[in-house]
């Protein structure tokens, strides 16, 4: 009876761990919401994002329209920034300056392409970012090279 119920202890105290631990290496939804003073339009602010952290390659973006309302579209303007992928709602923009580069690892959504408004670099790996291969979709300079 002593091992059945130290067998239940480590496998709640492991499932506990596991509930705890998971959703740092799960993929995560994060909405641009910008806006912050001063750096409105600036996807490198945490603070633009509805969960106040930065996109990384385990980040499902989502880019809403805010034409209508006091919010900015997000810019990259430097550097290089990744999300597992993006959706830009309709009306919404996205724009890679060029000193930028944007790594979309699972698509690239855009209601109207011309959202999408690229002067640098936008690598989107079509297979996944285990197997970038030969089915990399890359444009510089809103050129497109496949």
């Amino acid at each position: 009876m002593k091992s059945l119920s130290l067998v239940l202890v480590r496998f709640f105290f492991s499932a506990s761990l596991l509930a705890l631990v998971s959703p740092a290496f799960s993929q995560r939804l994060n909405y641009w919401v910008g806006g912050t003073p001063g750096m409105e339009n600036q996807w490198n602010c945490p603070k633009n994002w509805s969960n106040y952290q930065v996109p990384n390659n385990m980040t499902d973006v989502v880019i809403p329209d805010v034409s209508s309302g006091s919010r900015s579209n997000p810019v990259i303007e430097h550097g290089v920034a990744e999300a597992n992928s993006i959706l830009l709602d309709s009306n919404a923009v996205l724009e890679v300056r060029q000193q930028a580069t944007l790594v979309v690892y699972n698509g690239l959504t855009a209601v109207y392409r011309d959202d999408l408004k690229v002067d640098g670099i936008l690598l989107e790996w079509k297979e996944g970012p285990q197997m970038p291969s030969k089915d990399i979709v890359q444009r510089v300079h809103g050129k497109v090279y496949e």
